[in-house]
């Protein structure tokens, strides 16, 4: 029985499909991109291929007024594969946006999930970190995000005259490419770069050797069901794989899904077959060159991980352009807490919900 005057709330699994209309409904009115949704609760929540996802709906008086989603994610870390979920979609009624009905549904969250789970972690606003903190989440730097200009242009002055800018940033794009221009064709006689639509039966051949090679990041899976799945196309993006394969074997040494919007390529995931940052960066390069070829202005990406995979970025030319620009909560069983917490996590844009 609820205390006097505290409202009455309470958690429970979601029904579906009974009440996927009520949950896409409250889904729309707090997070927006109305209609996204249904799609969103048929992709990640339907159609997870690590299992079963779960749906906690927060209740007042027989009505959704809140509600969060738990999907699950495997990773790997010193050679063995966690049982994780990704929490994603928390959203509470407009009426109901108080500090106390929040929190009954993050520790819910929290308790059902780690009763099911290793592990939980996620990536809210900035918003949610002061109740997500008092839930008993850790928040740690998660992602930050790094970006390259490819059109000098767009960033000069604005006061300079039409010709000067022109002139300068065509003379900075000219250096900037024939910079990186030799270490494209150095490596560029050892791997053939490839572009595909869907990731093909490599792969999961690549996801193998590399989740051998880096066994102290914890990363999340990545063979080929899962990034087909997780970069399914869908009406707000379309997803390309830039892949570095040996001529002789097909073998791939290394991926990175890219998105174009808004006049940038995205890279939304990264993956090489060992620690390298040459490696990372001879990918990075290629996309900037795909990138400038079609017109785009920049070449940006979210992710946190070990210093050799930063080492690439920088040496491809992007640098951090806003630290902690994506947060990572996490949340683990007593037996993985104390070896996690200073673990190094290898994120992308593919371990978010979106």
């Amino acid at each position: 029985m609820a205390e006097a005057g505290v409202p009455d709330y309470r958690v429970e699994p979601a029904r579906l499909p009974e009440q996927a209309a009520s949950i896409v409904a409250l889904w729309s009115e707090a997070l927006g991109f109305a209609e996204r949704r249904p799609l969103k609760l048929d992709w990640f929540y339907l159609r997870n291929p690590a299992g079963e996802p779960r749906l906690l709906l927060l209740m007042h008086e027989a009505r959704v007024v809140g509600v969060t989603g738990l999907g699950g994610r495997r990773l790997c870390w010193r050679g063995r594969e966690l049982d994780g979920a990704l929490m994603g979609d928390f959203a509470v009624d407009s009426h109901h946006r108080t500090l106390y009905p929040a929190m009954v549904l993050q520790r819910a969250a929290l308790e059902q999930g780690l009763a099911r789970h290793e592990l939980l972690y996620g990536f809210p606003n900035a918003k949610s970190l002061p109740v997500v903190r008092r839930a008993g989440y850790q928040v740690l730097p998660g992602m930050g995000r790094y970006a390259r200009a490819l059109r000098s242009e767009a960033y000069l002055p604005g006061a300079w005259p039409g010709p000067l800018r022109r002139g300068a940033g065509a003379a900075l794009d000219a250096a900037l490419s024939l910079r990186h221009a030799a270490r494209l064709w150095h490596q560029g006689r050892l791997l053939r770069e490839q572009w595909l639509d869907s990731p093909d039966e490599r792969f999961d051949d690549l996801w193998a050797r590399a989740s051998r090679a880096l066994p102290d990041c914890v990363l999340g899976r990545r063979d080929g069901a899962f990034l087909r799945w997780r970069f399914e196309a869908r009406a707000w993006h379309r997803t390309r794989f830039l892949v570095l394969a040996d001529p002789a074997t097909r073998r791939l040494a290394g991926y990175a899904a890219c998105e174009t919007e808004g006049g940038a390529m995205h890279v939304r995931d990264l993956l090489v077959q060992q620690a390298s940052a040459p490696l990372v960066a001879h990918v990075l390069r290629l996309a900037a060159r795909q990138a400038r070829a079609q017109g785009l202005r920049s070449l940006s990406m979210q992710c946190g991980g070990p210093p050799w995979l930063l080492a690439g970025l920088r040496a491809a030319g992007l640098r951090l352009r806003e630290a902690g620009a994506q947060p990572m909560i996490l949340a683990q069983a007593p037996d993985t807490q104390a070896a996690l917490a200073q673990a190094c996590w290898y994120l992308t844009g593919a371990d978010s919900d979106e």
